[in-house]
């Protein structure tokens, strides 16, 4: 599927706390101009490109979420 990355606010990185003093993580990207085979027209959306749960703790959820965001772009 081609697309188009959404300019100024494509990629988003968002880390959140879960039960137990862990944390999680994720990266998506926002995209515009798909062509998908099902579908009429061009399409937008969101998707996941990376993600971390059960992180120990935040700096450590804080690298990983750097690292795949900095591979993502």
């Amino acid at each position: 599927m081609a697309f188009t990355r959404n300019t100024g606010n494509g990629l988003v990185g968002i880390i959140a706390s879960e039960e137990g003093g862990k944390f999680s993580w994720y990266v998506k990207e926002k995209f515009t101009g798909a062509t998908v085979d099902s579908k009429t027209g061009d399409q937008s959306g969101v998707l996941l490109i990376a993600s971390g749960t059960g992180v120990a703790d935040y700096d450590t959820a804080a690298a990983e979420l750097k690292v795949a965001y900095t591979a993502a772009v």
